[in-house]
């Protein structure tokens, strides 16, 4: 990995408090800053953590600066470097103002929830990285709301794996990644589904709900969940030797060679 895989957020405080950062304001970019990275780095490794991230620097003075450097995680590969070619590249989309319709959904808002305070809790916040930088503002929340607009809702069904589950602060959300369609997809469910979900994460489900679609996508981006059918482990399900023996008579006293025979003699 190399080794000016920076991150670093400066964040000003606003003028009535002389450019410091209040303890609300500066927490709250830290987390968002948290999970943009952590999903920046599953996205680079199928959907698993491959790197934690360390603070390398950190100064109070106005502006406020943080600067963070991911590791790779014992067993996985290093992903800092396509963690830091992802933020170029919505780095590039934004500052060009080109179509965001590409960036997935989930990191559109995360991104949103950096920019968000600018002007309202914080002064400014900016985002640097090796020789790039987002500089966070309303113009971004702007353009991002316009990219998430929901285009189409409608009644429907998905099949996955349940993974990333979120329970904090009733946030009660969890990914689908289906085997044909979209990479992944956000599921936001009610708390009476709360059991339901825990117990199928890891395992293959299908989930009825309210498809959301953004403009001119293909698949929906987010569902909110009604019901969740979670299908066995395949440990529990049957193999080839669980059926032997199972219907002795379904032969009709034939042998299996006599009985498929009389089945191909039907066919002709």
């Amino acid at each position: 990995m190399a080794t000016d895989d920076h991150i670093t957020l400066v964040v000003e405080g606003l003028p009535e408090d002389d450019g410091q950062v209040r303890l609300a304001a500066f927490l709250s970019e830290l987390q968002h800053l948290n999970a943009t990275l952590n999903r920046l780095d599953r996205d680079a490794n199928a959907g698993r953590a491959a790197s934690y991230f360390c603070i390398t620097e950190l100064s109070y003075n106005s502006p406020a600066r943080v600067t963070i450097d991911p590791h790779p995680l014992p067993g996985q590969p290093p992903t800092g470097l396509i963690v830091i070619e992802s933020l170029n590249r919505i780095s590039a989309a934004l500052a060009s103002g080109g179509d965001l319709l590409d960036l997935d959904a989930e990191l559109l808002e995360d991104i949103r929830n950096l920019a968000r305070p600018v002007g309202t809790t914080v002064k400014s916040a900016t985002l640097l990285f090796n020789d790039s930088r987002i500089d966070l503002s309303q113009q971004i929340v702007s353009r991002v709301d316009a990219a998430l607009a929901v285009d189409e809702e409608c009644e429907g069904f998905l099949q996955g794996n349940l993974e990333q589950i979120n329970l904090h602060l009733g946030a009660n959300t969890f990914q689908i990644y289906p085997d044909v369609g979209p990479k992944k997809v956000s599921c936001h469910f009610p708390a009476s589904l709360y059991d339901e979900a825990v117990s199928a994460v890891g395992r293959k489900v299908e989930v009825f709900g309210t498809l959301c679609y953004r403009a001119r996508m293909d698949f929906p981006h987010q569902i909110a969940v009604t019901s969740i059918d979670a299908h066995p482990p395949e440990s529990d399900l049957p193999d080839w030797d669980d059926l032997r023996g199972r219907a002795p008579d379904a032969t009709g006293g034939l042998s299996s060679e006599a009985f498929v025979r009389e089945l191909r003699d039907g066919w002709r």
